[in-house]
């Protein structure tokens, strides 16, 4: 539990840690960290922006802490495809996307 002098609201969290960022969401998420954030900006990346493929179990970490956001009160204002993160696919003509931008607006300040 944070202590009060860290109990401020965000109007504005930006998180781009090059692949880092769902272990630190799901601190966050455990530690109550983002109750007090409005808005909520993430990049997220797939594992194949380093060359590996994503396992079943990174997709399930994927989409549960994406669930976890939503259970807490944020929703998806905006999504776009990061147009700088691709990697090759193999057998296929084009290269497929690894990095998105998401924006989330907590709706418990709405």
């Amino acid at each position: 539990m944070l202590s009060a002098k860290f109990q401020k609201t965000i109007d504005m969290l930006k998180i781009d840690v090059e692949g880092s960022e769902w272990g630190a969401l799901e601190k966050m998420l455990e530690e109550r960290m983002l109750n007090r954030v409005k808005q909520l900006a993430i990049e997220i990346h797939t594992r194949e922006v380093y060359k590996v493929k994503s396992s079943i179990d990174d997709l399930i970490q994927y989409s549960t802490v994406l669930s976890q956001l939503e259970l807490i009160g944020f929703r998806k204002w905006y999504r776009h495809i990061n147009p700088w993160g691709f990697f090759p696919a193999h057998g296929r003509t084009k290269n497929l996307p690894c990095c998105y931008e998401l924006t989330y607006i907590n709706m418990n300040f709405v």
